[in-house]
């Protein structure tokens, strides 16, 4: 469990059913390409004032575990997410990235493992294939979260750092043997919800 969690974008590649982003979201028919929520702000946080709440507070933050976790957006989408994890790993004693692993390429993702020695992952992935994984995380590539995932676990600090958090649905039960051969192949830590 994370002392704090930061949502630091409101932005997402995905377009999931049960994201309040939707003025659909968890009816029973779900068009994945609606316009978003009329009232939801579109926004990143700035990263200048992040530092600056931060600094204000260090006492609060130093050497804690810290979260950037998208209630309504992913992290991996902020375009000044560099220098956030920069940042972030130089104050927090570990800071976790949760992310649906399908934006940013396989080379950004071995970069952050080369550098980061405080920094963790967890990819929220329910499917090895997108017929599945797509019918909750809509609009995700699958091969290439997979690809993510499994690039950063193989890493210097990207092994051992690596988490799967993975939704048990009905529509993919079936792939948890895959999903548990996969995550012993990368040295993946794999948790079914």
């Amino acid at each position: 469990m994370s002392d704090f969690d930061f949502t630091i974008t409101s932005h997402c590649n995905a377009a999931c059913p049960s994201c309040k982003r939707y003025p659909d979201y968890q009816k029973e028919y779900f068009n994945p390409n609606q316009q978003l929520h009329p009232n939801l702000r579109q926004l990143h946080v700035d990263f200048d004032d992040f530092k600056a709440i931060i600094e204000r507070n260090m006492h609060n933050f130093k050497d804690k575990l810290v979260t950037y976790e998208g209630e309504l957006g992913d992290a991996l989408v902020h375009p000044q997410l560099e220098s956030f994890i920069d940042y972030g790993c130089s104050v927090f004693g570990i800071l976790n990235l949760v992310t649906n692993g399908g934006v940013r390429s396989p080379s950004f993702y071995k970069k952050l493992g080369e550098k980061y020695r405080n920094l963790e992952i967890t990819f929220s992935i329910d499917g090895m294939e997108d017929d599945t994984n797509q019918l909750y995380r809509r609009k995700v590539n699958t091969k290439r979260a997979l690809l993510n995932m499994s690039t950063y676990a193989n890493t210097k600090y990207g092994e051992g750092a690596t988490y799967w958090q993975f939704l048990l649905f009905d529509h993919n039960y079936f792939e948890v043997q895959d999903a548990l051969e996969f995550s012993q192949l990368h040295n993946i830590m794999l948790y079914l919800k």
